[in-house]
């Protein structure tokens, strides 16, 4: 860090010593890989581009692999990581993790810190979060400050989608009195608040998970199952979530328009770690920036 800013990825040698041993990436969408409206085939500004699917290509044919770790679900994540051809995905903000894009992919559900037993057979952990009444409970507490995220909330099969405008400490507070430990994660800023009633902060994306999943556990589990440590591994990201992946990989790289959450400003202040590093360019330039910098040292 130099004053209070993580220094810049491409510019720091400890980065580059970092990053020439790493094997795989793992990698935010929104706000990080994609432009605004979701595509890679657009600058940070969403005026059509190739800056990121030019480093998507040249990470392929240098053996590098990219692995998406996202909230979105299962069958959504599937079908974008196929288009850019690479072969695992982690979904549900950390809750799956996927080898494979075709009918014989090998699928890992985690519980989080779940006992045996928890679920009846055949039950789902979001049937079981949807049992215990986790949406209700926090649209009941906070009303018109919490909702489902419609249509993204379709499809789930660990976590339970919602948008809202929420102090994720007071809404944890809330969900702890449920019969079921679950956790509130808050997945990054959105652009539109749906129905929500709040204006005095932006709507996040917030996810309610079996107690422990994360993306951090997440990753730590997908190196196991490569048979990779932490020094393969680097993450980037936009949110205080993402934050968080800094401390399962070797290198944790921070896109430029990251910093324009408290979330995340309160992460690097609350937390300081020396693996975090940030890219100039914001959304997609930075997440070329990024890619950039691993194939140099790489080389």
């Amino acid at each position: 860090m130099t004053n209070g800013a993580p220094r810049l990825v491409r510019d720091d040698p400890a980065a580059l010593e970092a990053l020439s041993q790493v094997r795989v990436l793992y990698t935010d969408l929104d706000g990080t890989l994609v432009a605004p409206g979701g595509s890679v085939l657009a600058d940070a500004g969403g005026a059509p581009s190739l800056i990121v699917a030019e480093q998507i290509v040249a990470l392929s044919r240098a053996g590098l692999e990219a692995v998406p770790i996202s909230g979105r679900g299962r069958v959504q994540l599937r079908e974008f990581t196929q288009l850019l051809g690479w072969n695992a995905y982690i979904a549900e903000a950390g809750g799956i993790l996927v080898h494979g894009t075709g009918l014989d992919a090998e699928i890992r559900v985690d519980h989080g810190e779940w006992p045996d037993g928890t679920l009846p057979a055949g039950e789902t952990p979001f049937a079981a979060i949807n049992r215990v009444r986790a949406a209700e409970t926090l649209m009941q507490a906070f009303p018109g400050r919490i909702e489902h995220y419609a249509p993204w909330q379709m499809d789930r099969e660990v976590s339970l989608l919602l948008r809202g405008c929420l102090d994720t400490a007071k809404g944890q507070a809330v969900l702890d009195a449920l019969p079921l430990p679950v956790d509130l994660v808050d997945n990054g800023m959105l652009r539109s608040y749906g129905t929500l009633t709040c204006r005095d902060m932006p709507p996040h994306a917030y996810h309610v998970v079996p107690h422990g999943v994360s993306k951090s556990r997440a990753i730590a589990l997908d190196l196991a199952w490569r048979g990779l440590t932490r020094a393969n591994a680097a993450a980037i990201g936009d949110s205080a979530t993402d934050l968080e992946m800094a401390d399962t990989v070797a290198v944790m790289a921070l896109v430029g328009n990251a910093f324009a959450s408290a979330g995340v400003l309160d992460g690097l202040e609350r937390t300081p770690r020396d693996n975090v590093w940030r890219t100039e360019g914001e959304r997609t330039g930075g997440w070329a920036e990024f890619a950039r910098a691993w194939l140099e040292a790489r080389r």
